[in-house]
């Protein structure tokens, strides 16, 4: 039973999940990626598809490339691998780090450039241990083949939050990017991504009247 069909007052309909929470993101904003457990659709793409993600992908390299603008010096490699995974592509970041022929540290920042670009978005995953606990396994990518439409716009949004996540410093990294991050830039994501969780909300309220209108 959905959520929309649990709900039996108008009150609870403010208490939903908004889009940004399902997707990544707390009611305020703050950080958070979803750890799927147990049993969760697994996105699949076939390879004619992810075929066309990755020429997708190499032009918008080419346009970064021919306006200037930076770019990870790996993410043509490591945007190769992910789409030669398989229709499911599930891989740690050690894994495709050897398939792309880079560091992790490198192979990290080109995944997140790529979900900045709107290209994909990932989930954490965890598994039961044999000693019965859950533990963390391989992230699972969704590879967006439309850079322009909603679900991409979500991606940026998400990004845009959890790279604001308070994190240790680490001065072993290969980012590989020369351009940073404006105040513009994340309110911009903060703004976008609250217009797509109001209107969420009203087509749920809109769809809660029409089921109990009398």
């Amino acid at each position: 039973m959905s959520e929309l069909q649990e709900s039996s007052h108008p009150a609870r309909v403010g208490r939903l999940r908004s889009l940004g929470a399902v997707l990544g993101c707390e009611a305020d904003g703050a950080p958070r990626r979803i750890t799927l457990k147990g049993n969760y659709a697994e996105p699949s793409l076939p390879f004619p598809d992810r075929m066309q993600w990755l020429a997708k992908v190499q032009r918008l390299i080419a346009v970064h490339s021919r306006d200037g603008k930076s770019f990870p010096h790996k993410v043509g490699s490591v945007a190769y691998a992910i789409a030669h995974i398989g229709n499911v592509c599930r891989l740690g970041l050690d894994g495709i780090a050897e398939r792309a022929g880079c560091v992790v540290n490198t192979a990290q920042a080109c995944i997140a450039w790529l979900e900045t670009q709107g290209a994909l978005t990932w989930s954490h995953t965890a598994r039961r241990h044999s000693n019965g606990r859950m533990v963390r396994s391989s992230n699972l990518y969704t590879l967006i083949t439309n850079f322009a439409g909603l679900v991409a716009t979500i991606a940026r949004a998400v990004r845009a939050t959890w790279r604001e996540r308070p994190r240790s410093s680490n001065t072993n990294q290969c980012h590989g990017l020369t351009q940073t991050v404006t105040f513009i830039d994340r309110e911009d994501a903060r703004r976008q991504l609250a217009e797509v969780t109001k209107a969420r909300e009203a087509q749920l309220r809109a769809m809660w009247n029409a089921r109990h209108a009398t």
